[in-house]
Order: structure tokens, then C-alpha cells, then sequence
């Protein structure tokens, strides 16, 4: 194995979206690792396979440590307040806080609140290039030696998952998919053994403490390497192991804690979870487990209970009489630990914490009962996730929304594990500033101020006091960006405070220590919040440049004078803390880090049609950073594909912000870029940049028009019906104008009216195949991530997009329509978009009176498009082109439907053009109408009058979809018969020819 320059280019690729997506990332040390990348990561290289080896252990190298809060311990102010009757209850609690403090300064006997926090590691950019390399080379060997019960921090391999794929962006696989299987298959294991009316056991535990208490030193055991694992290094692995091995020993020592590894080094996972590697061979092997799941530190085991086990004690005891000693009772613990040990393992302590062991014995319906509980809690729960963004009608209601959010009692947990209810405290939480977050991409800041300002009043009395913060201070980021991209900053200077507030309770009220420090003093209280303070404040800077709108609007200005001009952090000198000192100097931060794609604006969206981001502008382009080099260290696929990309979004040179993007173009997106996407001769470049931005390969299931130009779109096995909703969506006229005028919307309810009509049609039982939109119903921007929450469902979308301004007064008036898509090995969507070729005479008049535009097609047609999505084939036509005969003539026989998004008032005429197109088509036509003109149908060439319309609506005040289904089967059958047969369907009309590829064997 040898070590070259592109490795190193590789690694840092890697490393850079690790870090970006960790929990604390700090985004001007890579910005100035990368401003010098390429003498960087030579400097490094040579060290790498330079004789001397004792440059792992300079602090320069390793980094450094920080602190994080982890938790607030009130157990004994709790159990006095019981004790004692202390029943007051405060509606705010921060008053709550200073109450406890004053009524139990004096009481001697009741020990104050103890405050933990968490060693992280802040290693230097090249310690992290360090880790990531040895994944690349190394890593990946123990990766593949776990089995699949391993469920967390899996290695990203390529689609054969026989290696570690090195172009893909990051080292590890998604975290949701993996955790939601851990969970589900335990639960299903368990609901499928008690209905098959087995006794069983259900076991859950986790290690305490489990990085901070793990030696790496057993990852350098040659028995632990060839005996246990079977792996054999040659000398330059060996070498480059033992350097990153050396080095994470070098980190652990000059860390307070002197052990364990660097919590937050994404390379900790894989030896954490290699660590254990013969617990899960014992329990696989010995006890042969209805289920055993493991992520990371997290057990799930379920076996039968066939011994009649009638406590946890028999439990463990059976299990420890079959683990040869590798699991039992901890020494000196009087029962309360169990002690994982191996030989490998000796200079490492394995405890799971007996608070957080439990044994559950689950038979007959009782049983049944109670995991039928629990999955309908993950259900809620994953309803939550999957719904649409929503925060409540009224701002009164947003702090009773977080309250409850963030209460402690009251939840019901969603798994086995749950000992308290703080994860789904976390989760609540998050759903509901998830919503809050939608909110600011999608919508100008003064659309809905008045929610955004009564959601910070309520963070910063409910969440930003203790003991709360210390539970939620993670999404403390989060709020500081979103209070400063929305130019909040009179909000964000009070959470400044309240922040400084909470800092200083701590000194005075809490005894403060270091979680698995075994010196409880090994630094004094004052140093060790000083240390989070400086940590913090740093963060809040960091996250403040990083969202700062590129140009304040006027108001913004004056909110940024009036509330953070003066402001300074109020921390000592020598803390190195450095606060810019004007909105001009964190504009140029934010500006530096835009274009190393490490800003709260994703870097891609400088390539995108302005419609589709956000309305507050990007930098302008002359301030990119271009990638050059004397020495290539990047793959030569990786930089042809990103030069092709750069070509389409007119860069002449090839950026740093798409060639290392932490956020790169999704595929939706890139379908949008590239003109050429389905034609035969654009698949190649398609192919090449999907490969060097998204690390893998389409393949000839890639959709693209055939010889027949015909769109194929593989998706799945063929279906003989389906379920089409057909929304009743009304687009107000001021709207309409606004697009035209490029002004803002002044339908301010338009954005929660859209976002309740789209969680109807997720939320229905009776699962949606499409759900169609009239035409010019949304703007471009809410279209991918609308249509990425109905893929999750398997939904796919066709609306009309508001227009689309081009050069010299044009305007375009496009269809969308997202594809559901399993042709790359997962599932995915791609988008497809239709411009109207002609506009309507109204249309074009009032174009030109409101603002002198004309209408013309980005892309020109003559007969319209058919596409064959799965084994449904269908067209679309906006409007007025229904009235085009020609058209109509085109598609006959060709389609099984024809979609009509419509923005009509002559709904007369248009009936009798919807009726007549279903008999001399003879197909579905799907019309969807705007909800004020109304007429949205489906209708199909039934025999019997009464069946024509599968369904129609009109009128109403809200907005709403209606749901129908469509017999493909049915209407292929009755075609390909050569005489028609008497039912359901009318005859064919003179001339009806069914193309090939819809031909079916007749009923």
C-alpha cells in the first residue's frame, strides 16, 4: 500500500463534510486549512511517510479539547422539595431557578446542583485528514469484519458493499435509516414471536461513558488483529495504523480525562464499534437470538424465554453461564454493573449502567399490548417527521407549542430503551424548530414575523435557563441562525443575554464537574465553565457569520446598530475569543465561508435559477475561490466531472465550493441544471458529474428518452391502477401579479395553506400514486423540497411553477412533475419540466400590461411529450393547449392519461373539450382547475354515463384534494381487443391505433 497525493485529496474531501456535520464543527479552521490545501496536505503527506514518527504527539498536530454541557442534576433539590411539601409551582422557570437558589443556599444538608459536562475533541484539520486516511486504507478492513447487527456508523461502500467508497462525500452511511432499523426489527421480532404465542425476553442495555473509558491500544494487538479480526497489514499499513493509533494515544493524555478517545473524530466510531466485535459473536453464537441489534453502545436483544426467567437477576446470570466470563457481575459494584472483558480489552472499562439495564418478560396479549404501544408511538412519531412544515395559525399559540415541546412529563417513549423521556424531548423540539427552519428558507422574513418573534420570546424563557438548556443546548446553533438570517437581531442580543445569563448561574449555584473524570477537581469549577463559555461564545460568533444575509435590508440595518453594534462577549482577554466588530466584518466572514461552502446558504444555490433560493440574495460571484493546484491531488474523474458542472452554471474555472462542497447539488437538482439530462448523448456528462459530486455511478436505468422519444422512467414492477389526488388549490390573483411584477407575495397564508393541503394527502390511508396541482400554483423554490416529502411516501408530483424570468422581458410558463425513481439502486426522484409553447390570449395581454413580458418556451416542441413512468404512460398540456386539436391527435392511442393543470374561467368550454378528449383519445384525462373556477376532474370513456366522471369537484372555501383511481389494465385490455368489446368502455373512435408498448393480452 502506498500513499499518494490523491489520497491525501481524497481524505480532506472526506474529512471536510464529516466535520461540517458534526455536532461542533469549527468552520473558519477549515476555511484556512483549505485556503492553503494543497501545501497543507504536502506537508502532511511527507510526514506520513517520513522515518520520524514522533510528530503524532505535538499539540500542533493533535489539536486540543474543549467542553460541551451534557446535564443539570437536581436530585436532591428534587427530593427535598418532596420531602418537604414544597408545592409552589412557577409559571416561568427562570424564577423557578432563583427561588431553589435563595430557599436552599442556608440548608446545609442539600447538596447543590451538580453540572456535567462532556470532553469533546477539537483535533487539528490535519488529525482529521489523519483519521479519514486511515479509513480509506485501513478503517474499512474492521468496518467489514462487523456483521450486519452492527447497525451505527457503518461505512459508506460502493454499491456491491465489497469496499469503502472513496468518492462518496463523508465516511459514514446516513444515521436515521440505520437507527429506525435497529429499533423496527427488534419490535417486529418481538410482535412476530408473541403472535406466534412465544414467551420472551426482551433485553436493552447501554455502556456508560463507552468512548471516554476505551483504550485504543488493543487496535495495535497483533492477536487481537490476526486471532480475533483475521486481518494481516503489510509494513505501510502497519505504519500509517500505527501513526493514527499513536496519535489518538498521544490526544487521550493531554486530555483531562488522561483516557478514551477523541469524541468527535469521526475514525472513534469504527474502533468503538470494532470493540466489541466478540460481544456480538457471543451473543449471535452462544444465546441464537430471536433479534440482536447493536448500535454502537445501544444493545436490543430479544430471545425466548423458554427457561421461565422470572427477574432480571436470572437473566443475567443465565447469560453470564454461557459468556466463558466475558460478561458478569463488576467487581467491587455490589451487583449494580455488568463488566463486559476480553483480553483484548484489559486496559479498557466496559460497565452497562444497571439505571440503564432493563429486562423485559413480554407474553401473550399483555405482551402484545405493550409492543403494539410502542409501535404505534414510532408511528406518531415518524408522522411527525414525514409531515409537512406547520407552526400554529396564530403567534399566541407558538409558545404553547414549544412549552410543550419541551416539557418533561407527559411523553410517551417511542422504544424499549427509554429510561427518561429527554430524547423525546430532544425530538419534539426539533420537529417543531424543523418547522420553524422551513419557514425561513421558503418565506421572506416579515411574512411571518410576529410567529418568529413569539418562538424566540419562548426559547428564551423556557429553554434558555436551567437545567433546560443544558438538555437542548445542541440546537442553540440553529436558533442563533435563524434569528440572524432573518434579521431578528433584537432577538438575537437577548439570547446573547440569556446565554451569559445562564453562565453566570452556574458559577454560583452548581458544583461543576467533567463526565468519567475519576478526579472530580482535576480542574476548579470557575476554569472548567470558563472553558465551555469560551467554547460556546465561539460558536454563537461562528454561527452568526455564517448566517448573516450577504445585504441587511434597511430595517436589518438598523436592528443590527441598535442591538449588536456595542455588543462584546464579556469574557477575559487571554481566552483568545475574537469578536468582529461590525456587521461589515461578519458579511465578509459570512462571504469567505459561502464560498468554501461551510456558510448557512448551501454554495450550490450560486448555480441555481434565481427563483428557486432564497430571495435575500447570494454573494456576488467575483468573489469565488477557484481550485488550482501544482500538484494534482484529486482524481482525474473527480475534477472532469465538477468541470462539466461548473460549465453548466457558467463558471470559466472550477470553484472550491463544488469541488469540496459539503452540499453538493442533489439529484433533483442537477436534472434542473442539465439541459441534455435525457438525451442519449447527455447521459455520458450526466453520468460523470453525478459521479464526481454524489460518489456513484447511473446506470443504464437512468431515465431517458428511447428511440421513440418516449421518456422512460423505471420505477418498479407495473401496477394495474392507480390513485391519482386531484387538489382544489386556489392561487389568489395578487399572487399571480406578484410573480409577474417579481415582487413579493402578499398572500401570507398561502405557504401554511399549501403545507396543511400537501399533510392530507400524506397522511391519507388510501396511498396517492400522483397528486397534480393547477397551473401556475407554486414558486420554484418550495418545488424540490415539497416534492422530496411526497417521495417519501411514494407520491409523485405534477403542478405548474409560477413563472420563470429569463432575459430580455421573457418569461416561461412551465409544468414540473417529479418522478418517483428506483433505477439507482435506491430510491430517488428526478424531475422532468414542460414549458407551454403558446400563452393564452388573456395570459398574453396581461403580461404585457403589467410589466411589458412576453411568453416563450426554454424548450420548444411540436408533438407533446409522452412519458412512461414505470408502465404508466401519460402527457401533459397546459391549459389552452388542451384546445389545440393537433395535440389531442398526436397522443391518441400513445397514453393511458392525460394530466391538465388549468387556470381557467371558461370552465364551459374546457367541459365540453375534457369530454370529448376522453372519447377521441379515448384515455384518463386529469384536469385540475384553480379552486375559484373550480371543474377539477378525472374523467374516462366509460360506456355507462353515470361512471365518466371518476370524480369532480367544485367550489368551497378551503383547500382540499379528492382522491380517485384509474383502471390502466382495464382501458390497455378493452384497446388491444381489434373489434371493441360491448362494456366498460365506449369503442375506440375510426382511426384508434394502440402503440406497441401499451398493448395488453385482451380480457
Amino acid at each position: 500500500m502506498s500513499i499518494l497525493f490523491t489520497d491525501m485529496g481524497l481524505a480532506y474531501r472526506k474529512a471536510k463534510v464529516d466535520l461540517y456535520y458534526s455536532s461542533h464543527p469549527c468552520l473558519t479552521s477549515i476555511a484556512e486549512y483549505e485556503e492553503n490545501l494543497e501545501k497543507n496536505l504536502l506537508g502532511l503527506l511527507f510526514k506520513i511517510v517520513g522515518a520520524d514518527e514522533s510528530w503524532i504527539a505535538s499539540p500542533d498536530f493533535l489539536g486540543s479539547w474543549t467542553l460541551t454541557a451534557k446535564s443539570v442534576n437536581t436530585e436532591e433539590w428534587d427530593k427535598y422539595c418532596e420531602d418537604n411539601g414544597h408545592g409552589l409551582i412557577f409559571s416561568s422557570p427562570a424564577d423557578e431557578w432563583d427561588y431553589l437558589c435563595e430557599e436552599l443556599t442556608d440548608k446545609q444538608s442539600v447538596k447543590p446542583p451538580i453540572a456535567q459536562f462532556r470532553v469533546m475533541a477539537a483535533c487539528s484539520l490535519d488529525f482529521h485528514v489523519l483519521s479519514t486516511l486511515w479509513l480509506l486504507k485501513i478503517g474499512h478492513l474492521f468496518d467489514a469484519k462487523l456483521t450486519k447487527c452492527a447497525y451505527g456508523n457503518r461505512l459508506r461502500r460502493t454499491q456491491d458493499g465489497k469496499s469503502i467508497n472513496p468518492l462518496s462525500l463523508g465516511s459514514f452511511t446516513p444515521y436515521l435509516k440505520p437507527f429506525r432499523d435497529w429499533r423496527d426489527n427488534g419490535i417486529k421480532a418481538m410482535h412476530t414471536a408473541l403472535t406466534e404465542h412465544k414467551k420472551i425476553v426482551a433485553l436493552t442495555a447501554d455502556v456508560s461513558s463507552f468512548y471516554h473509558e476505551l483504550n485504543p491500544n488493543f487496535m495495535l494487538n497483533s492477536d487481537f488483529l490476526e486471532r480475533v479480526l483475521n486481518i494481516y497489514l503489510d509494513a505501510d499499513q502497519q505504519k500509517l495504523h500505527r501513526l493514527f493509533i499513536n496519535a489518538l494515544k498521544a490526544w487521550a493524555q493531554k486530555s483531562p480525562l488522561n483516557k478514551g478517545l477523541p469524541v468527535g473524530l469521526p475514525a472513534s466510531a469504527v474502533i468503538a464499534n470494532v470493540a466489541l466485535i466478540e460481544l456480538d459473536r457471543f451473543v449471535e453464537q452462544q444465546v441464537m437470538p430471536l433479534y440482536y441489534g447493536r448500535y454502537v453502545d445501544d444493545i436490543l436483544l430479544v430471545m425466548q424465554n423458554g427457561a421461565g426467567f422470572r427477574s432480571s437477576a436470572e437473566v443475567w446470570e443465565w447469560l453470564f453461564s454461557r459468556a466463558f466470563g466475558k460478561i458478569a457481575w463488576a467487581d467491587n459494584t455490589e451487583k449494580k454493573e455488568i463488566a463486559f472483558s476480553t483480553d483484548y480489552l484489559r486496559d479498557s472499562k466496559i460497565r452497562f449502567a444497571n439505571s440503564k439495564n432493563k429486562v423485559f418478560l413480554l407474553t401473550g396479549e399483555p405482551g402484545k399490548a405493550l409492543v403494539e404501544a410502542i409501535k404505534h408511538q414510532i408511528y406518531a412519531r415518524a408522522s411527525e417527521w414525514r409531515a409537512m412544515p406547520r407552526i400554529p395559525l396564530s403567534a399566541e399559540y407558538v409558545g404553547t407549542d414549544l412549552l410543550a415541546a419541551t416539557q418533561s412529563d407527559g411523553e410517551a417513549a417511542d422504544n424499549l430503551r427509554k429510561a427518561d423521556s429527554l430524547t423525546m424531548r430532544r425530538a419534539g423540539f426539533a420537529i417543531k424548530l424543523r418547522d420553524f427552519e422551513a419557514y425561513e428558507r421558503d418565506l421572506p422574513p416579515a411574512a411571518w414575523q410576529d410567529h418568529r418573534k413569539a418562538f424566540f420570546r419562548a426559547f428564551i424563557d423556557h429553554v434558555l435557563v436551567l437545567p433546560t438548556f443544558f438538555d437542548l443546548s445542541v440546537y442553540l446553533p440553529r436558533v442563533i441562525k435563524l434569528a440572524t438570517a432573518c434579521e431578528d437581531f433584537g432577538a438575537l442580543r437577548r439570547i446573547l443575554d440569556a446565554v451569559t445569563a445562564v453562565c453566570i448561574q452556574l458559577n454560583r449555584s452548581c458544583s461543576i464537574n467533567i463526565k468519567a473524570s475519576e478526579d472530580e477537581k482535576s480542574l476548579p469549577d470557575a476554569e472548567i465553565v470558563k472553558i465551555w463559555r469560551v467554547q460556546l461564545f465561539k460558536s454563537i460568533c461562528e454561527n452568526i457569520a455564517a448566517s448573516i444575509p450577504p445585504r441587511l435590508s434597511k430595517l436589518g440595518k438598523q436592528s443590527w446598530q441598535s442591538n449588536m453594534s456595542n455588543y462584546r462577549p464579556s469574557l477575559d482577554e487571554e481566552t483568545g475569543l475574537s469578536w468582529p466588530t461590525s456587521e461589515k466584518v461578519f458579511q465578509q466572514l459570512q462571504a469567505r465561508l459561502f464560498f468554501f461552502d461551510l456558510a448557512h446558504m448551501p454554495f450550490r444555490f450560486v448555480g441555481l435559477p434565481k427563483e428557486m433560493i432564497s430571495q435575500r440574495g447570494i454573494p456576488a460571484r467575483k468573489g469565488v475561490i477557484n481550485y488550482s493546484t501544482t500538484h494534482e491531488f484529486l482524481p482525474e474523474n473527480i475534477k472532469k466531472g465538477v468541470a462539466e458542472l461548473s460549465s453548466w452554471i457558467k463558471f470559466k474555472a472550477i470553484p472550491n465550493g463544488l469541488i469540496f462542497a459539503t452540499r453538493p447539488f442533489n439529484l433533483p437538482e442537477l436534472f434542473i441544471l442539465d439541459r441534455n439530462a435525457y438525451k442519449p448523448g447527455g447521459q455520458d456528462a450526466l453520468r460523470g458529474v453525478v459521479l464526481a459530486t454524489r460518489g456513484f455511478v447511473l446506470n443504464e436505468k437512468t431515465p431517458c428518452f428511447d428511440q421513440k422519444g418516449v421518456l422512460q422512467i423505471p420505477d418498479g414492477s407495473s401496477s394495474e391502477k392507480y390513485t391519482i389526488a386531484v387538489s382544489s388549490w386556489k392561487t389568489n390573483i395578487p399572487s399571480w401579479t406578484a410573480a409577474v411584477m417579481r415582487n413579493s407575495d402578499p398572500d401570507e397564508m398561502r405557504y401554511a395553506r399549501l403545507n396543511r393541503l400537501l399533510d392530507t394527502v400524506i397522511g391519507e390511508p388510501k396511498q396517492s400514486s400522483y397528486l397534480i396541482l393547477p397551473e401556475l400554483s407554486l414558486p420554484a423554490h418550495w418545488f424540490i423540497r415539497i416534492a422530496r416529502k411526497l417521495q417519501g411516501r411514494g407520491i409523485s408530483l405534477i403542478c405548474g411553477i409560477e413563472y420563470l424570468h429569463a432575459p430580455k422581458s421573457l418569461v416561461r410558463n412551465q409544468i414540473w412533475v417529479s418522478m418517483t425513481h428506483d433505477g439507482l439502486g435506491f430510491p430517488s426522484l428526478m424531475i422532468y419540466r414542460q414549458d407551454k409553447q403558446r400563452p393564452a390570449l388573456h395570459e398574453e395581454h396581461e403580461l404585457q400590461r403589467l410589466s411589458g413580458l412576453s411568453l416563450k418556451p426554454a424548450l420548444q416542441w411540436s408533438e407533446p411529450p409522452i412519458i412512461q413512468h414505470g408502465d404508466f404512460c401519460f402527457a401533459l398540456l397546459v391549459c389552452s393547449e388542451l384546445t389545440n386539436i393537433q395535440y389531442r391527435a398526436a397522443l391518441r392511442g400513445k397514453i393511458d392519461a392525460l394530466f391538465v393543470p388549468e387556470w381557467n374561467q371558461d370552465t364551459e368550454t374546457f367541459n365540453a373539450l375534457v369530454e370529448s378528449a376522453a372519447l377521441d383519445i379515448h384515455a384518463y384525462i386529469v384536469q385540475c382547475n384553480d379552486r375559484q373556477y373550480g371543474d377539477s376532474r378525472i374523467r374516462a370513456p366509460y360506456k355507462e354515463s353515470w361512471k365518466r366522471d371518476i370524480l369532480r369537484v367544485k367550489g368551497g372555501i378551503t383547500d382540499y384534494c379528492v382522491i380517485g383511481e384509474i383502471d390502466v389494465k382495464a382501458i390497455r385490455q378493452f384497446q388491444s381487443c381489434h373489434r371493441s368489446p360491448s362494456d366498460p368502455f365506449k369503442p375506440v373512435p375510426d382511426g384508434f391505433e394502440i402503440s406497441h408498448n401499451r398493448k395488453s393480452l385482451p380480457k
